[in-house]
């Protein structure tokens, strides 16, 4: 039976958690794994926590350098406050537990740049190694159903039946007189749900995070960098939940994984899921690596003691 226990450093189990909540490294010691190895991992020098997306087209350098405009952040706030006055009561809801938990959102419009705009905005929900972007496809073809998970495009893209779990906008101007990019914004467009995904979770409570996301997005007062600042430290936050999960589940049975991430419930369980995809190779590497030297040290030990 797999027991885990914390280590001296954290002394209860309510210690334990008021530790992750509040994003401190917490040890654990698990079949005999020594303290060590938690703070191993947590003090490994690390860049990014997060890998290049395996697909990526257009404008890299906008999202892959985390580059964060001020006009990202506006658009975002556009949309948000659109679906939530003019379409379907839940949409906005829809949208952002969509992204969170890993759904493919289409943007179809007459013009590239709303595609490109609409898609820079709603990746600021997102960790950078969990976008999968093409800002513009004439066409949609099979794989781009696993392969991107936002992506724009003309009107009237033909998206088979099959690709169940996707959501697709349009987004029309007001004014089609507008043809200089530099013009066009969100702000004089129509934002329509023209598709919704077959299983769109309605039924089951909302994640956390989109509670966090939308009220944050609603709130005329958090706008420009205090915006950004909010949503970097919300995203990390998180992050920080997803390592936790990573580790666990490489060393735990599926049902205890959870218990030690904090602040958890059952309904976010599929958004720290997804985003673990959104460590990078290094840090997973790391991980991986450092299991399997300790359980070699631990088995070597427990040979020379039954010797």
């Amino acid at each position: 039976m797999c027991v885990a226990s914390v280590s001296s450093g954290c002394n209860t189990h309510h210690e334990a958690l008021l530790a992750v909540r509040d994003e401190r490294p917490i040890i654990f010691e698990i079949q005999n794994i020594p303290p060590s190895f938690m703070m191993r991992v947590h003090e490994k020098s690390e860049t990014a926590l997060a890998t290049r997306p395996d697909n990526f087209e257009g404008l890299e350098n906008e999202v892959i350098k985390g580059e964060v405009s001020m006009a990202q952040l506006a658009n975002l706030k556009i949309i948000a406050n659109n679906l939530n006055a003019c379409s379907e009561p839940g949409d906005l809801d829809l949208l952002i537990r969509h992204i969170v938990t890993g759904g493919q959102v289409v943007v179809e419009s007459c013009e590239k740049e709303y595609c490109r705009q609409f898609l820079l905005a709603i990746s600021n929900l997102l960790p950078i190694g969990c976008i999968k972007l093409a800002t513009y496809k004439e066409q949609y073809l099979p794989e781009y159903s696993s392969r991107f998970n936002l992506i724009g495009g003309p009107h009237n893209m033909d998206i088979p039946l099959e690709v169940s779990d996707v959501i697709v906008f349009r987004v029309s101007p007001r004014d089609l007189s507008v043809v200089e990019t530099e013009k066009m914004s969100l702000t004089n467009c129509v934002i329509e749900v023209r598709r919704r995904p077959e299983n769109d979770g309605s039924s089951g409570p909302l994640p956390q995070i989109v509670k966090r996301y939308r009220d944050l997005l609603l709130d005329a007062d958090v706008k420009d960098t205090i915006l950004e600042t909010v949503l970097r430290t919300t995203r990390e936050g998180w992050m920080h939940k997803a390592k936790i999960c990573f580790q666990m589940k490489h060393q735990l049975p599926g049902p205890e994984i959870f218990k030690y991430i904090t602040g958890c419930g059952v309904e976010d369980r599929q958004v720290v899921m997804y985003w673990t995809a959104g460590l990078s190779d290094a840090y997973k590497q790391h991980v991986l690596s450092t299991i399997q030297q300790t359980r070699n040290t631990a088995s070597g030990s427990f040979s020379a003691t039954t010797r």
